[in-house]
This record gives C-alpha cells, structure tokens and sequence, in this order.
C-alpha cells in the first residue's frame, strides 16, 4: 500500500478546520466551508470494489478509505478537516448487539448493503428481547476484537493513522425501527403504545451500557454525544414528544455533558423549538426532506448545521439542478455562519464524481462571503421556492 503522508495535507487542512471552527462559532470566514459526506462504499465504487469486497475483507476496505481520502485532498478538494479511517459495518449494529440475521453482500449479491432482518415480530417478543452485557455478550466482543485486527492492520501500513470505531445502537425509536421493521413500528406505536414504551426502555438501557462498556475500554467519559435517529422524523410533533423525546433526553443528559450532535435524513423542521430549547443539541446534520428557510431561521446563531442539499440532483446530469440545489441551500443558511454546506445524508455511492466536484466547486464560488445576492444566478428561482 502507498504511504499516507499526513504531513504533506496539514497546511490544507488546518485551513480547512479554521474555515469550519469559524463557521460553527456564527463567524463568517472567507466562504461557506464545504463538507461532503461521504462514506467507505462510495470511495469502494469509485476505485472498482464492490460492496461485497469491501465489508468482507478489512485489507480493501482499508485501501478504499485511504485512496478516498487522498482522492478528496488532491481531486474533490472539499473542505475535509480529519484524516480518520474506521471499521465500517454498515448500519447494523442493532443486528450484532440483538443477535439478528444479517444479510450481508456476496458473491451473488455483490452490490447489497448489509442489512439487519428484524427479530421482532409480535409484541410477545419484546419480553424475549434481553438488554446485553456487553462485557460476556459474544457479538459484541467479537466487534472489539475484529477492530483490533483492523487497527493492527492500519498499525502495520499506515503507522500513526488514527483509526475510529465503537459499537452503539441508534436511540431508541431508530433502533425499534431496524428491530421491527418500519411498518411495524408505526404501526404499534399508535396501537400498542404501553408495549412500546417497554421496548425503548430496554433500547435506551442497552445504549447506556454500550456507552459505559466504551468508556472502560477506551478510557474516556462522558463529554460528547451524538445521536442518529431518521425514524423519529416522520412523527407528529406530539408522538415525537410522547415516543422520542423522553429517551434523547435522558441520553443527551447522561451522556452530552458537553456538546451534542443530531443526524436526521427525515424531518426535523417541525421539531426545532425542542432540537434547540429542551434538547440544545450544538450541532446537526439537516436531511433533504426539511424546509431549509424553517431550519435555518430556527438554528440561526444557536446550532451549527449542514446538508440539505439534495443529491438525487447529481445523479440526473443537469447542471441547473446541481447549481439550484447549491445557491438554495447558500442563500438561505449561510449568512453571518453557522451553515457548512453538504447534500443531505451520506451520498449516494452512484453520484458521478465530476458532478461532484463541480457541485463542490460552484458552492465554493458562490459562498464566498460577504453573501451578495449578484452572486447567486438562480435568484428569482430560488426565492419562488
């Protein structure tokens, strides 16, 4: 494998961090900073593995990750602050921890996204459902020993690469979702909502004790927390209050002493007087689906936030669309900081990398501030939307 000289990228970037540390502090720095999500299947499909080699051998799973992040730094040349690679499941963490039957792609399926097939199909198993110890729990040691392997694998190319990795499940109406299935979880929650409740309270303890089994084996403690939980959005404001709200919150109490952070692919323009007052979360990550003038109105100057920015525009080829979508999401949420730009979500492992780095490029070109509206050529469009 190539040498990794994280030398060679610091000057670039501390640049970009001091873009991004400026932008998270309400401060506007010389443009918008712009931060694409972008995860190890995409860098897997851009340099020929498929999904199959990459989740099943760590070796091609490393070199997708270190060829992606070298191919950000010289070729897309987004805003990318941290050279980190990591132990990547896929999402299925509810599987490993649950003793779930995981799909996993192959031979015959060699483009599959792991998937978790849900154990959870009547309400009687809730009660068979059991909170994990994860010190003598079988999957979840064999997670800790397979990310040993892997940092001695990193250890022994690419020394002094920091190599992330935990097992923890989503907040509890996420990980009822991967548990039951969608169709379920909606369901029973207006049909069976004392049973419900019963199950979050085994999820929300289940998350506690993978946190603190973490905390003892990496030495650290309560500080930082970020919580993933797409399923929450598609609820009522007052189901999310009923259902979600109790459990983020004791979450982000116990575990979020000092800065808290929120994904969301789904809805959260409904919620945001909780996401700021009750919550105060510090930082979130806005999927397509929310009205971004909403967001950023309520977000302005209290939490840091990026995405939105709708990916399925680069996969249809129009250049138009690429540069609505940019000045869109620049013109409404940029001013006076607080907004990195980024599509909403990871994007999609068959987005076209020149339509990429063009949106990357136009967002660049039209974020730099001062905002002044001549810099914006879709105006009129944008502001009928």
């Amino acid at each position: 494998m190539e040498p990794f000289n994280r030398a060679k990228y610091s000057s670039v970037l501390e640049e970009n961090r001091k873009r991004l540390e400026e932008a998270a502090q309400f401060k506007e720095s010389d443009r918008v900073p712009v931060v694409i999500g972008l995860g190890g299947p995409y860098y897997a499909r851009l340099f020929d593995y498929t999904f199959a080699e990459y989740y099943n051998d760590m070796s091609i799973m490393l070199d997708a990750q270190v060829k992606g992040l070298k191919w950000r730094l010289r070729w897309l040349k987004d805003d990318l602050t941290e050279i980190r690679v990591h132990l990547d499941l896929g999402a299925v963490s509810e599987g490993i921890v649950f003793d779930c039957k995981i799909e996993m792609p192959d031979e015959r399926n060699p483009w599959l996204s792991p998937w978790i097939i849900p154990r959870i199909k009547t309400l009687e198993d809730i009660d068979r459902l059991e909170v994990p110890d994860p010190r003598r729990h079988r999957g979840i040691q064999a997670y800790y020993e397979k990310l040993e392997k892997f940092r001695e694998l990193v250890r022994k190319n690419y020394e002094g690469l920091p190599v992330g990795g935990r097992l923890q499940i989503h907040p509890p109406v996420s990980a009822a979702g991967s548990l039951t299935g969608p169709e379920k979880l909606y369901r029973w929650l207006y049909e069976s909502p004392s049973d419900m409740h019963r199950l979050f309270r085994k999820l929300e303890e289940t998350f506690n004790q993978l946190q603190e089994y973490y905390y003892e084996i990496s030495g650290s403690g309560p500080g930082s927390l970020g919580l993933a939980d797409d399923h929450s959005g598609y609820l009522s404001k007052d189901m999310y209050e009923e259902f979600t709200l109790p459990y983020n919150l004791r979450l982000y109490e116990r575990h979020g002493t000092e800065y808290r952070y929120l994904h969301m692919d789904s809805h959260m323009d409904h919620i945001t007087g909780i996401l700021v007052n009750i919550y105060r979360i510090n930082e979130a990550d806005v999927g397509v689906e929310n009205d971004i003038k909403k967001i950023a109105e309520a977000f302005k100057g209290k939490v840091f936030f990026n995405g939105n920015a709708d990916w399925r525009v680069l996969v249809n080829g129009s250049f138009e669309n690429i540069e609505l979508e940019v000045e869109k999401c620049i013109f409404h949420a940029a001013a006076g900081g607080g907004y990195a730009f980024d599509n909403g979500g990871e994007t999609y492992a068959n987005v076209p990398p020149e339509l990429l780095r063009y949106e990357v490029e136009y967002a660049k070109k039209v974020g730099k501030y001062p905002i002044r509206k001549e810099n914006f050529k879709h105006l009129d469009k944008i502001l009928k939307t």
